[in-house]
């Protein structure tokens, strides 16, 4: 089953168009305006563990570099307290290859999300707790031994990019990471 979840994963590598990896529009950016910053969860599976990667190393980088880009970091009851509710949510996903044409692989998924309660225009009655409201994706396979540079790596450069739709959208520039 690992097998057909990795070539499943690797497929969708190779068919997935480049404007199709993230939904950073006009529109979504504006979703972003007076947020008031954003709460940072993060979900790994247990072959991401495997690979060094975990909830807590990811939290603790995602908050480090939207820190350094001027992002405003709320905790969980900051969050709570904020109409909007918004979270930016990091799911990671990993499948370890076996079988002779890829033992030694590592497929993965990054998804970086953020989640707030929305109100239907249609009907401004009808609101729903959690919506997506903007999101960048990323897929990729690495060798094992190199997989936690290469899961750390595309999870700042999503990260990066929500920072920047974040800083651009609230008026100012996203800082240069470092």
């Amino acid at each position: 089953m690992k097998r057909y979840a990795l070539m499943a994963m690797a497929f969708g590598l190779i068919c997935l168009p480049a404007d199709s990896a993230a939904q950073d529009t006009v529109w979504n950016r504006y979703t972003l305006e007076d947020l008031g910053g954003v709460f940072v969860s993060a979900q790994t599976g247990a072959a991401c563990a495997g690979a060094g990667v975990t909830d807590e190393s990811v939290q603790v980088q995602a908050e480090a570099t939207l820190a350094a880009a001027g992002v405003d970091l709320l905790t969980q009851g900051e969050m709570l307290r904020n109409p909007g509710l918004p979270e930016l949510r990091i799911i990671l996903e990993c499948a370890p290859g076996d079988g002779v044409a890829v033992t030694g692989a590592l497929a993965y998924s990054v998804a970086v999300r953020v989640h707030q309660s929305t109100q239907m225009t249609r009907d401004n009655q009808i609101t729903l707790a959690e919506a997506v409201t903007w999101f960048a994706t990323d897929v990729g396979v690495a060798a094992v031994a190199d997989a936690q540079a290469a899961l750390e790596a595309a999870i700042t450069a999503r990260v990066e990019e929500f920072a920047t739709a974040y800083t651009e959208t609230n008026g100012g520039a996203a800082a240069p990471p470092g």
